[in-house]
């Protein structure tokens, strides 16, 4: 019994001993699986991280392909630039030399014209004292002759020499009216240019508003300019319509300004077209600035369309303006050269 007791004890100390490892097993089993899954969310974390780095490295490719086409862009603009530069310097370096040959031809014609006229002069003087060279002669010659004759004779002989003073006087006065004539032709050479280039001026300034067709003239001889109208404005309706620091209009003003004036809607739609057109009222309309009715009230933002559309009248006007300066110049230059060429032909 006691063997058998002995042997129960160690089979169940060894039973226990196995429960025992048993359960270490099972709680490094349970470890191992909590490990393998951290593990498996570590790898999935990973793989996420790889993923989103390799989109970062897909989007950073993207950025430097696109940066380098912004290079080369750039580039290109750089050079586009220079070429423009060089080219402006050139026809800059061009009018300069334009300019000093013109001033230079000027300066020719000018000495030529006071060369001719020093000459005419000389030369009519010449003229003018061979005459009077030749009319003493013959007063002297008839003086001597005179004593030799009868009293008739000398009488028909005063009598012939009575017009010989009325001839030289002629002479002289000639000789004095055309010296007079053509100083007072070189003295106003400069203020005919001047006035030519003053009506040049004032003809293309003038162009676009002076120009009317049949349909345009008023009813009536009341009816006020367009001009004159937009003058009146400025004094009615001092909140709206600015001389100064101005504020882009209400759309459809024109209604309300029907509704308000006595005059017809052409003379209306004029009259405010010329008032949106100024470059000023122009450079106002940008985008989000307040629009105003006719007591100044804001009625809303001007929006980006209309302000590109209002910078690109701006810009079409400024082009306009810039070249309708650069034909008044030419023509100012070749209408002068023309009179200076026309008074230096012989």
């Amino acid at each position: 019994m006691d063997r058998l007791e002995a042997l129960y004890s160690a089979l169940e100390n060894e039973a226990d001993t196995q429960r025992q490892q048993r359960d270490g097993n099972r709680q490094a089993r349970a470890a191992l699986e909590s490990e393998n899954a951290q593990l498996r969310e570590s790898l999935a974390r990973l793989e996420q991280q790889v993923s989103l780095a390799g989109e970062a490295d897909a989007e950073l490719a993207a950025l430097r392909s696109e940066h380098a086409a912004l290079n080369e862009q750039l580039s290109g603009a750089r050079q586009q630039v220079q070429e423009q530069q060089t080219q402006l310097r050139s026809l800059h370096e061009s009018l300069l030399a334009r300019d000093a040959e013109l001033h230079e031809l000027g300066e020719q014609l000018r000495d030529a014209l006071q060369t001719a006229q020093t000459a005419r002069i000389s030369a009519q003087a010449e003229s003018d004292q061979r005459a009077l060279a030749d009319v003493e002669a013959a007063t002297e010659q008839l003086a001597v002759g005179q004593a030799s004759v009868s009293p008739v004779m000398s009488q028909a002989t005063e009598a012939e020499l009575t017009p010989v003073p009325e001839s030289l006087q002629h002479v002289s006065q000639a000789s004095q009216q055309e010296s007079s004539a053509q100083q007072e032709d070189s003295s106003s050479e400069n203020a005919d240019i001047s006035h030519a280039v003053q009506d040049t001026v004032s003809t293309e300034d003038l162009a676009p508003s002076t120009t009317t067709s049949p349909s345009d003239t008023p009813a009536s001889s009341t009816q006020p300019s367009p001009q004159a109208l937009l003058k009146q404005w400025y004094r009615r309706y001092p909140d709206t319509f600015f001389k100064g620091h101005t504020r882009p209009l209400k759309i459809g003003i024109h209604v309300e300004l029907l509704e308000n004036e006595q005059w017809d809607d052409k003379l209306v739609r004029r009259a405010l077209a010329g008032y949106v057109h100024l470059p000023r009222y122009l450079k106002a309309v940008r985008a989000g600035t307040q629009r105003v009715d006719l007591e100044g009230q804001s009625v809303g933002a001007v929006t980006e369309d209309e302000a590109l559309h209002a910078r690109q009248q701006l810009d079409e006007l400024t082009r306009q303006q810039k070249a309708r300066e650069e034909q008044a110049a030419d023509q100012r230059i070749s209408h002068k050269l023309s009179e200076l060429m026309a008074k230096n032909r012989p």
